[in-house]
């Protein structure tokens, strides 16, 4: 309990700078696994804390919801969840969990505080204010049995990525679910989707990009041929503003807590929690099965290039030309000035390693990286190595290396599709939601039924929005929206809507 009391005054103090909204903000818009639910009713702030309507939101994660009076029943997997309005002990198998605050009824609607859904559901539920939107992923909340059911005309597994053998003949995947493991053959021809829940864009990919640690859906037929593996992971992007308890807070208001399982690397080499600190840049990924935070890569800015000496062994500098974030097909360059005739590499992360380089004038050494597909990482240092015998000495690049194989996610928009309104003039929005690299404002396009509207738009990295300054006829009206992230990965998605005003 003091280490939640302690964990929500720490997000508090991070969250307290945040400019307060001048105008009423528009209703709360709630997200389930990438589908946006109907804003009747939306979630709501009671004092000053956000509370999600629980039926909807449960039976949109595909659980039950018994009410006898007061009291709600839901099963989860093996588990019985109890709620009772008014309470904030809800009991999970007979054991109390106690909430931010009690269950509440407004308008014979049931509401329960946001992390509800984390504490009690397991799912994984985030509040954007920019863009007044939560988000819930849970992938496997309406599932059952060991990790299989049946689907379509054949079958699918699902589970945590054990291990991913791509040398083998045909290459393996190895899922575990509930305390079970399975070996799965991949055959030659299966498609391999990568998704990232949080942008909600789903790329191509190779059964390599595949991570130890994602929550990955294997669709076979009945016959037991892979058709189709789709990896599911979770991210977040962003800098350090507290650490506590063995938690920190992104400057969004995010708050990750790393466990026992996961990797941490500070500029390239592994590390741990203890030594990261508030304006370390950060990309954490973790699985969306069981929420466990698998990854964190951190990178920390470097004043500048100093010269590092051992045992007679110097490197001078370490440079790259990488002055943009990149995208799969570009090539970073690095050159690296030291001791001559010695042995040089360079790592770019952890990922990256031994990258070897070659020396042409005496003490000037030259390597180069090619992005490959799959590629997504922030601000990650690159760090030089120059060997003698057994003497090695490292030094790091000033400049960091961002590269990005997934665009830009459109997250969010308004008006529905296939909505009806009732306004000649309906203001028309799309959320972006980003990965490893940021959105580029100048990239977003919009069309209204074929007529560019951008120059009457509002953009940022957020979101584009636009309110006509005349009347539109009833009838259908399409919207088209394109994005692109810094590194140039584009996206785009049309929907329409009609206008009915009598």
């Amino acid at each position: 309990m003091k280490r939640t009391v302690a964990m929500l005054a720490l997000l508090a103090a991070a969250l307290g700078s945040m400019p307060r909204a001048l105008a009423t903000p528009p209703p709360i818009a709630i997200v389930i696994n990438g589908e946006a639910l109907p804003l009747n009713p939306p979630p709501r702030f009671e004092k000053n804390l956000l509370f999600v309507p629980v039926r909807r939101t449960i039976e949109a994660l595909g659980l039950s919801f018994d009410r006898s009076g007061d009291h709600i029943t839901t099963q989860i997997g093996a588990k019985t969840v109890e709620l009772t309005v008014g309470s904030r002990v809800t009991l999970i198998d007979g054991q109390p969990l106690q909430l931010d605050a009690p269950m509440l009824e407004i308008d014979s609607v049931l509401y329960a505080p946001l992390r509800f859904f984390t504490d009690v559901l397991g799912a994984q539920a985030t509040f954007d204010r920019r863009t007044h939107t939560v988000t819930i992923v849970a992938q496997l909340v309406g599932r059952s049995g060991g990790g299989f059911e049946a689907a379509g005309g054949g079958y699918e597994r699902f589970g945590t990525v054990d291990a991913v053998d791509v040398l083998s003949d045909p290459p393996s995947l190895t899922l575990g679910y509930n305390g079970g493991i399975k070996i799965i053959r991949i055959a030659p021809n299966a498609s391999i989707d990568m998704e990232d829940v949080n942008a909600n864009v789903t790329t191509p990919g190779e059964l390599g990009d595949v991570r130890p640690g994602d929550f990955a859906r294997v669709e076979m037929r009945k016959d037991g041929r892979v058709e189709r593996v789709v990896d599911e992971y979770g991210s977040r992007h962003g800098q350090i503003v507290a650490i506590a308890g063995g938690q920190f807070v992104l400057e969004d208001g995010q708050v990750i807590a790393p466990d026992g399982i996961t990797e941490v690397s500070l500029n390239g080499k592994a590390a741990s929690l203890q030594d990261l600190r508030p304006g370390d840049e950060v990309t954490v990924r973790y699985n969306v099965e069981t929420n466990e935070v698998r990854e964190v890569l951190a990178s920390r800015a470097i004043a500048g290039a100093s010269a590092q000496t051992a045992g007679g062994v110097q490197i001078a500098s370490v440079d790259d030309d990488a002055n943009h974030p990149l995208r799969p097909g570009d090539t970073v360059h690095v050159t690296l000035r030291g001791t001559p005739h010695a042995s040089g590499t360079f790592d770019i992360g952890s990922d990256v390693t031994n990258q070897a380089m070659q020396e042409g004038q005496a003490g000037l050494y030259s390597g180069s990286y090619t992005i490959p597909r799959g590629a997504n990482f922030e601000d990650i240092a690159l760090i030089g190595h120059l060997t003698v015998g057994t003497t090695t000495v490292d030094a790091t690049a000033t400049q960091t290396i961002s590269a990005s194989s997934i665009p830009p996610g459109i997250s969010d928009f308004a008006p529905d599709a296939n909505a009806t309104v009732n306004t000649r003039r309906p203001a028309v929005y799309a959320s972006f939601s980003a990965d490893a690299v940021p959105v580029n404002p100048a990239s977003a396009l919009m069309w209204v039924n074929g007529r560019d509207v951008t120059a009457d738009c509002v953009r940022t990295p957020q979101f584009i929005q636009y309110l006509p300054s005349y009347d539109y006829p009833d009838g259908p009206v399409r919207v088209t929206v394109r994005v692109a992230d810094q590194a140039g990965n584009t996206t785009s998605k049309s929907w329409s809507f009609t206008i009915r005003t009598h």
